[in-house]
């Protein structure tokens, strides 16, 4: 009987999809991580170094340069990272007849849609992470049209502290909190994304899925929406708050962003359905989820009960 144990890369494996991916398939596959301390991803030399003499059925490329604004006022960086590194890698993994899992973002559209973006929409960014990250797409694809391109969009789970952790810090010690509510998206659990990638690739019952796919929870949000589950969750949950509800402000008041952020660009799962017969849970259950069983939440709920 011929066994379906595969050989993974994971290259972003000290990131929090990296990180998670990591986990649920060394339980059944052979895996190998690279984060970015092992592989710099700008680097055709570190590139070609660490993939040449290995051999592999699937990577999935997580890792990137992900700070919007950062990549604002260093674009050539973050082509290299989010597009150049990326088409090298797919194009090595071709010529092995490997699969490459290339994770995008929703940040490759312009958010002047006013419902879910589908993958046959036009792809037109914002900012300069959405071009690199666009560029990425197309550089992964022009390798092989047997790559896969997977879109995911405000990413939070176990393995690194995101934006729940923070904003439930931020009103653990703040009385006043404001976000955005007129700036949509779909929240995206890394559990969550584990299991779909999976599903789209090393436990697939024929062949790995190509081309683009959207992966994130059910149900868009605004983000002060977003905000205000994770505070009602980390009540919910035991940890003391300065402050219980999150006032809403428009995204273009927000002083601190270099770049431009589109309003919507929230994602339509349905054709990931139509492939897998999954359909992801919403999204506030993904959270609340988190939030109870979070070691880093549980920290703020062991102080606030021995305050």
């Amino acid at each position: 009987m011929k066994s379906n144990r595969k050989k993974v890369v994971v290259i972003g494996s000290g990131g929090r999809l990296g990180r998670s991916l990591m986990d649920s398939l060394a339980r059944d596959h052979e895996v190998v991580g690279f984060d970015r301390k092992s592989l710099d991803l700008s680097s055709a030399d570190a590139i070609d170094s660490a993939l040449a003499g290995l051999h592999y059925d699937e990577l999935i490329l997580s890792g990137a340069l992900t700070a919007v604004d950062y990549c604002e006022t260093h674009r050539e960086e973050a082509f290299a990272v989010n597009a150049t590194g990326p088409g090298r890698i797919a194009e090595i993994s071709a010529d092995k007849g490997a699969h490459v899992t290339y994770i995008s973002t929703d940040m490759v559209f312009d958010g002047l849609k006013s419902g879910l973006y589908v993958e046959s929409d036009e792809a037109i960014p914002a900012n300069v992470y959405g071009e690199s990250k666009l560029a990425g797409e197309q550089l992964v694809l022009k390798a092989s049209p047997d790559h896969l391109v997977a879109r995911v969009s405000w990413v939070f789970g176990p393995a690194r502290p995101a934006f729940p952790e923070w904003i439930i810090g931020m009103a653990c010690k703040q009385p006043d909190l404001t976000l955005p509510d007129d700036k949509f998206c779909c929240p995206s659990y890394t559990e969550d994304l584990t299991v779909w990638l999976r599903a789209l690739t090393v436990d697939a019952a024929d062949h790995p899925a190509s081309g683009v796919v959207h992966l994130c929870n059910s149900g868009a949000c605004a983000w002060r929406d977003w905000g205000q589950a994770c505070l009602d969750d980390a009540r919910d949950a035991g940890i003391s708050l300065m402050t219980g509800q999150i006032r809403g402000v428009p995204v273009g008041s927000v002083a601190a962003f270099v770049a431009k952020r589109a309003l919507n660009t929230s994602m339509s799962t349905s054709k990931f359905t139509s492939v897998t017969g999954i359909q992801p849970r919403p999204w506030q259950e993904a959270l609340r989820e988190f939030v109870m069983q979070s070691p880093t939440l549980s920290a703020y709920r062991s102080s606030s009960q021995s305050a």
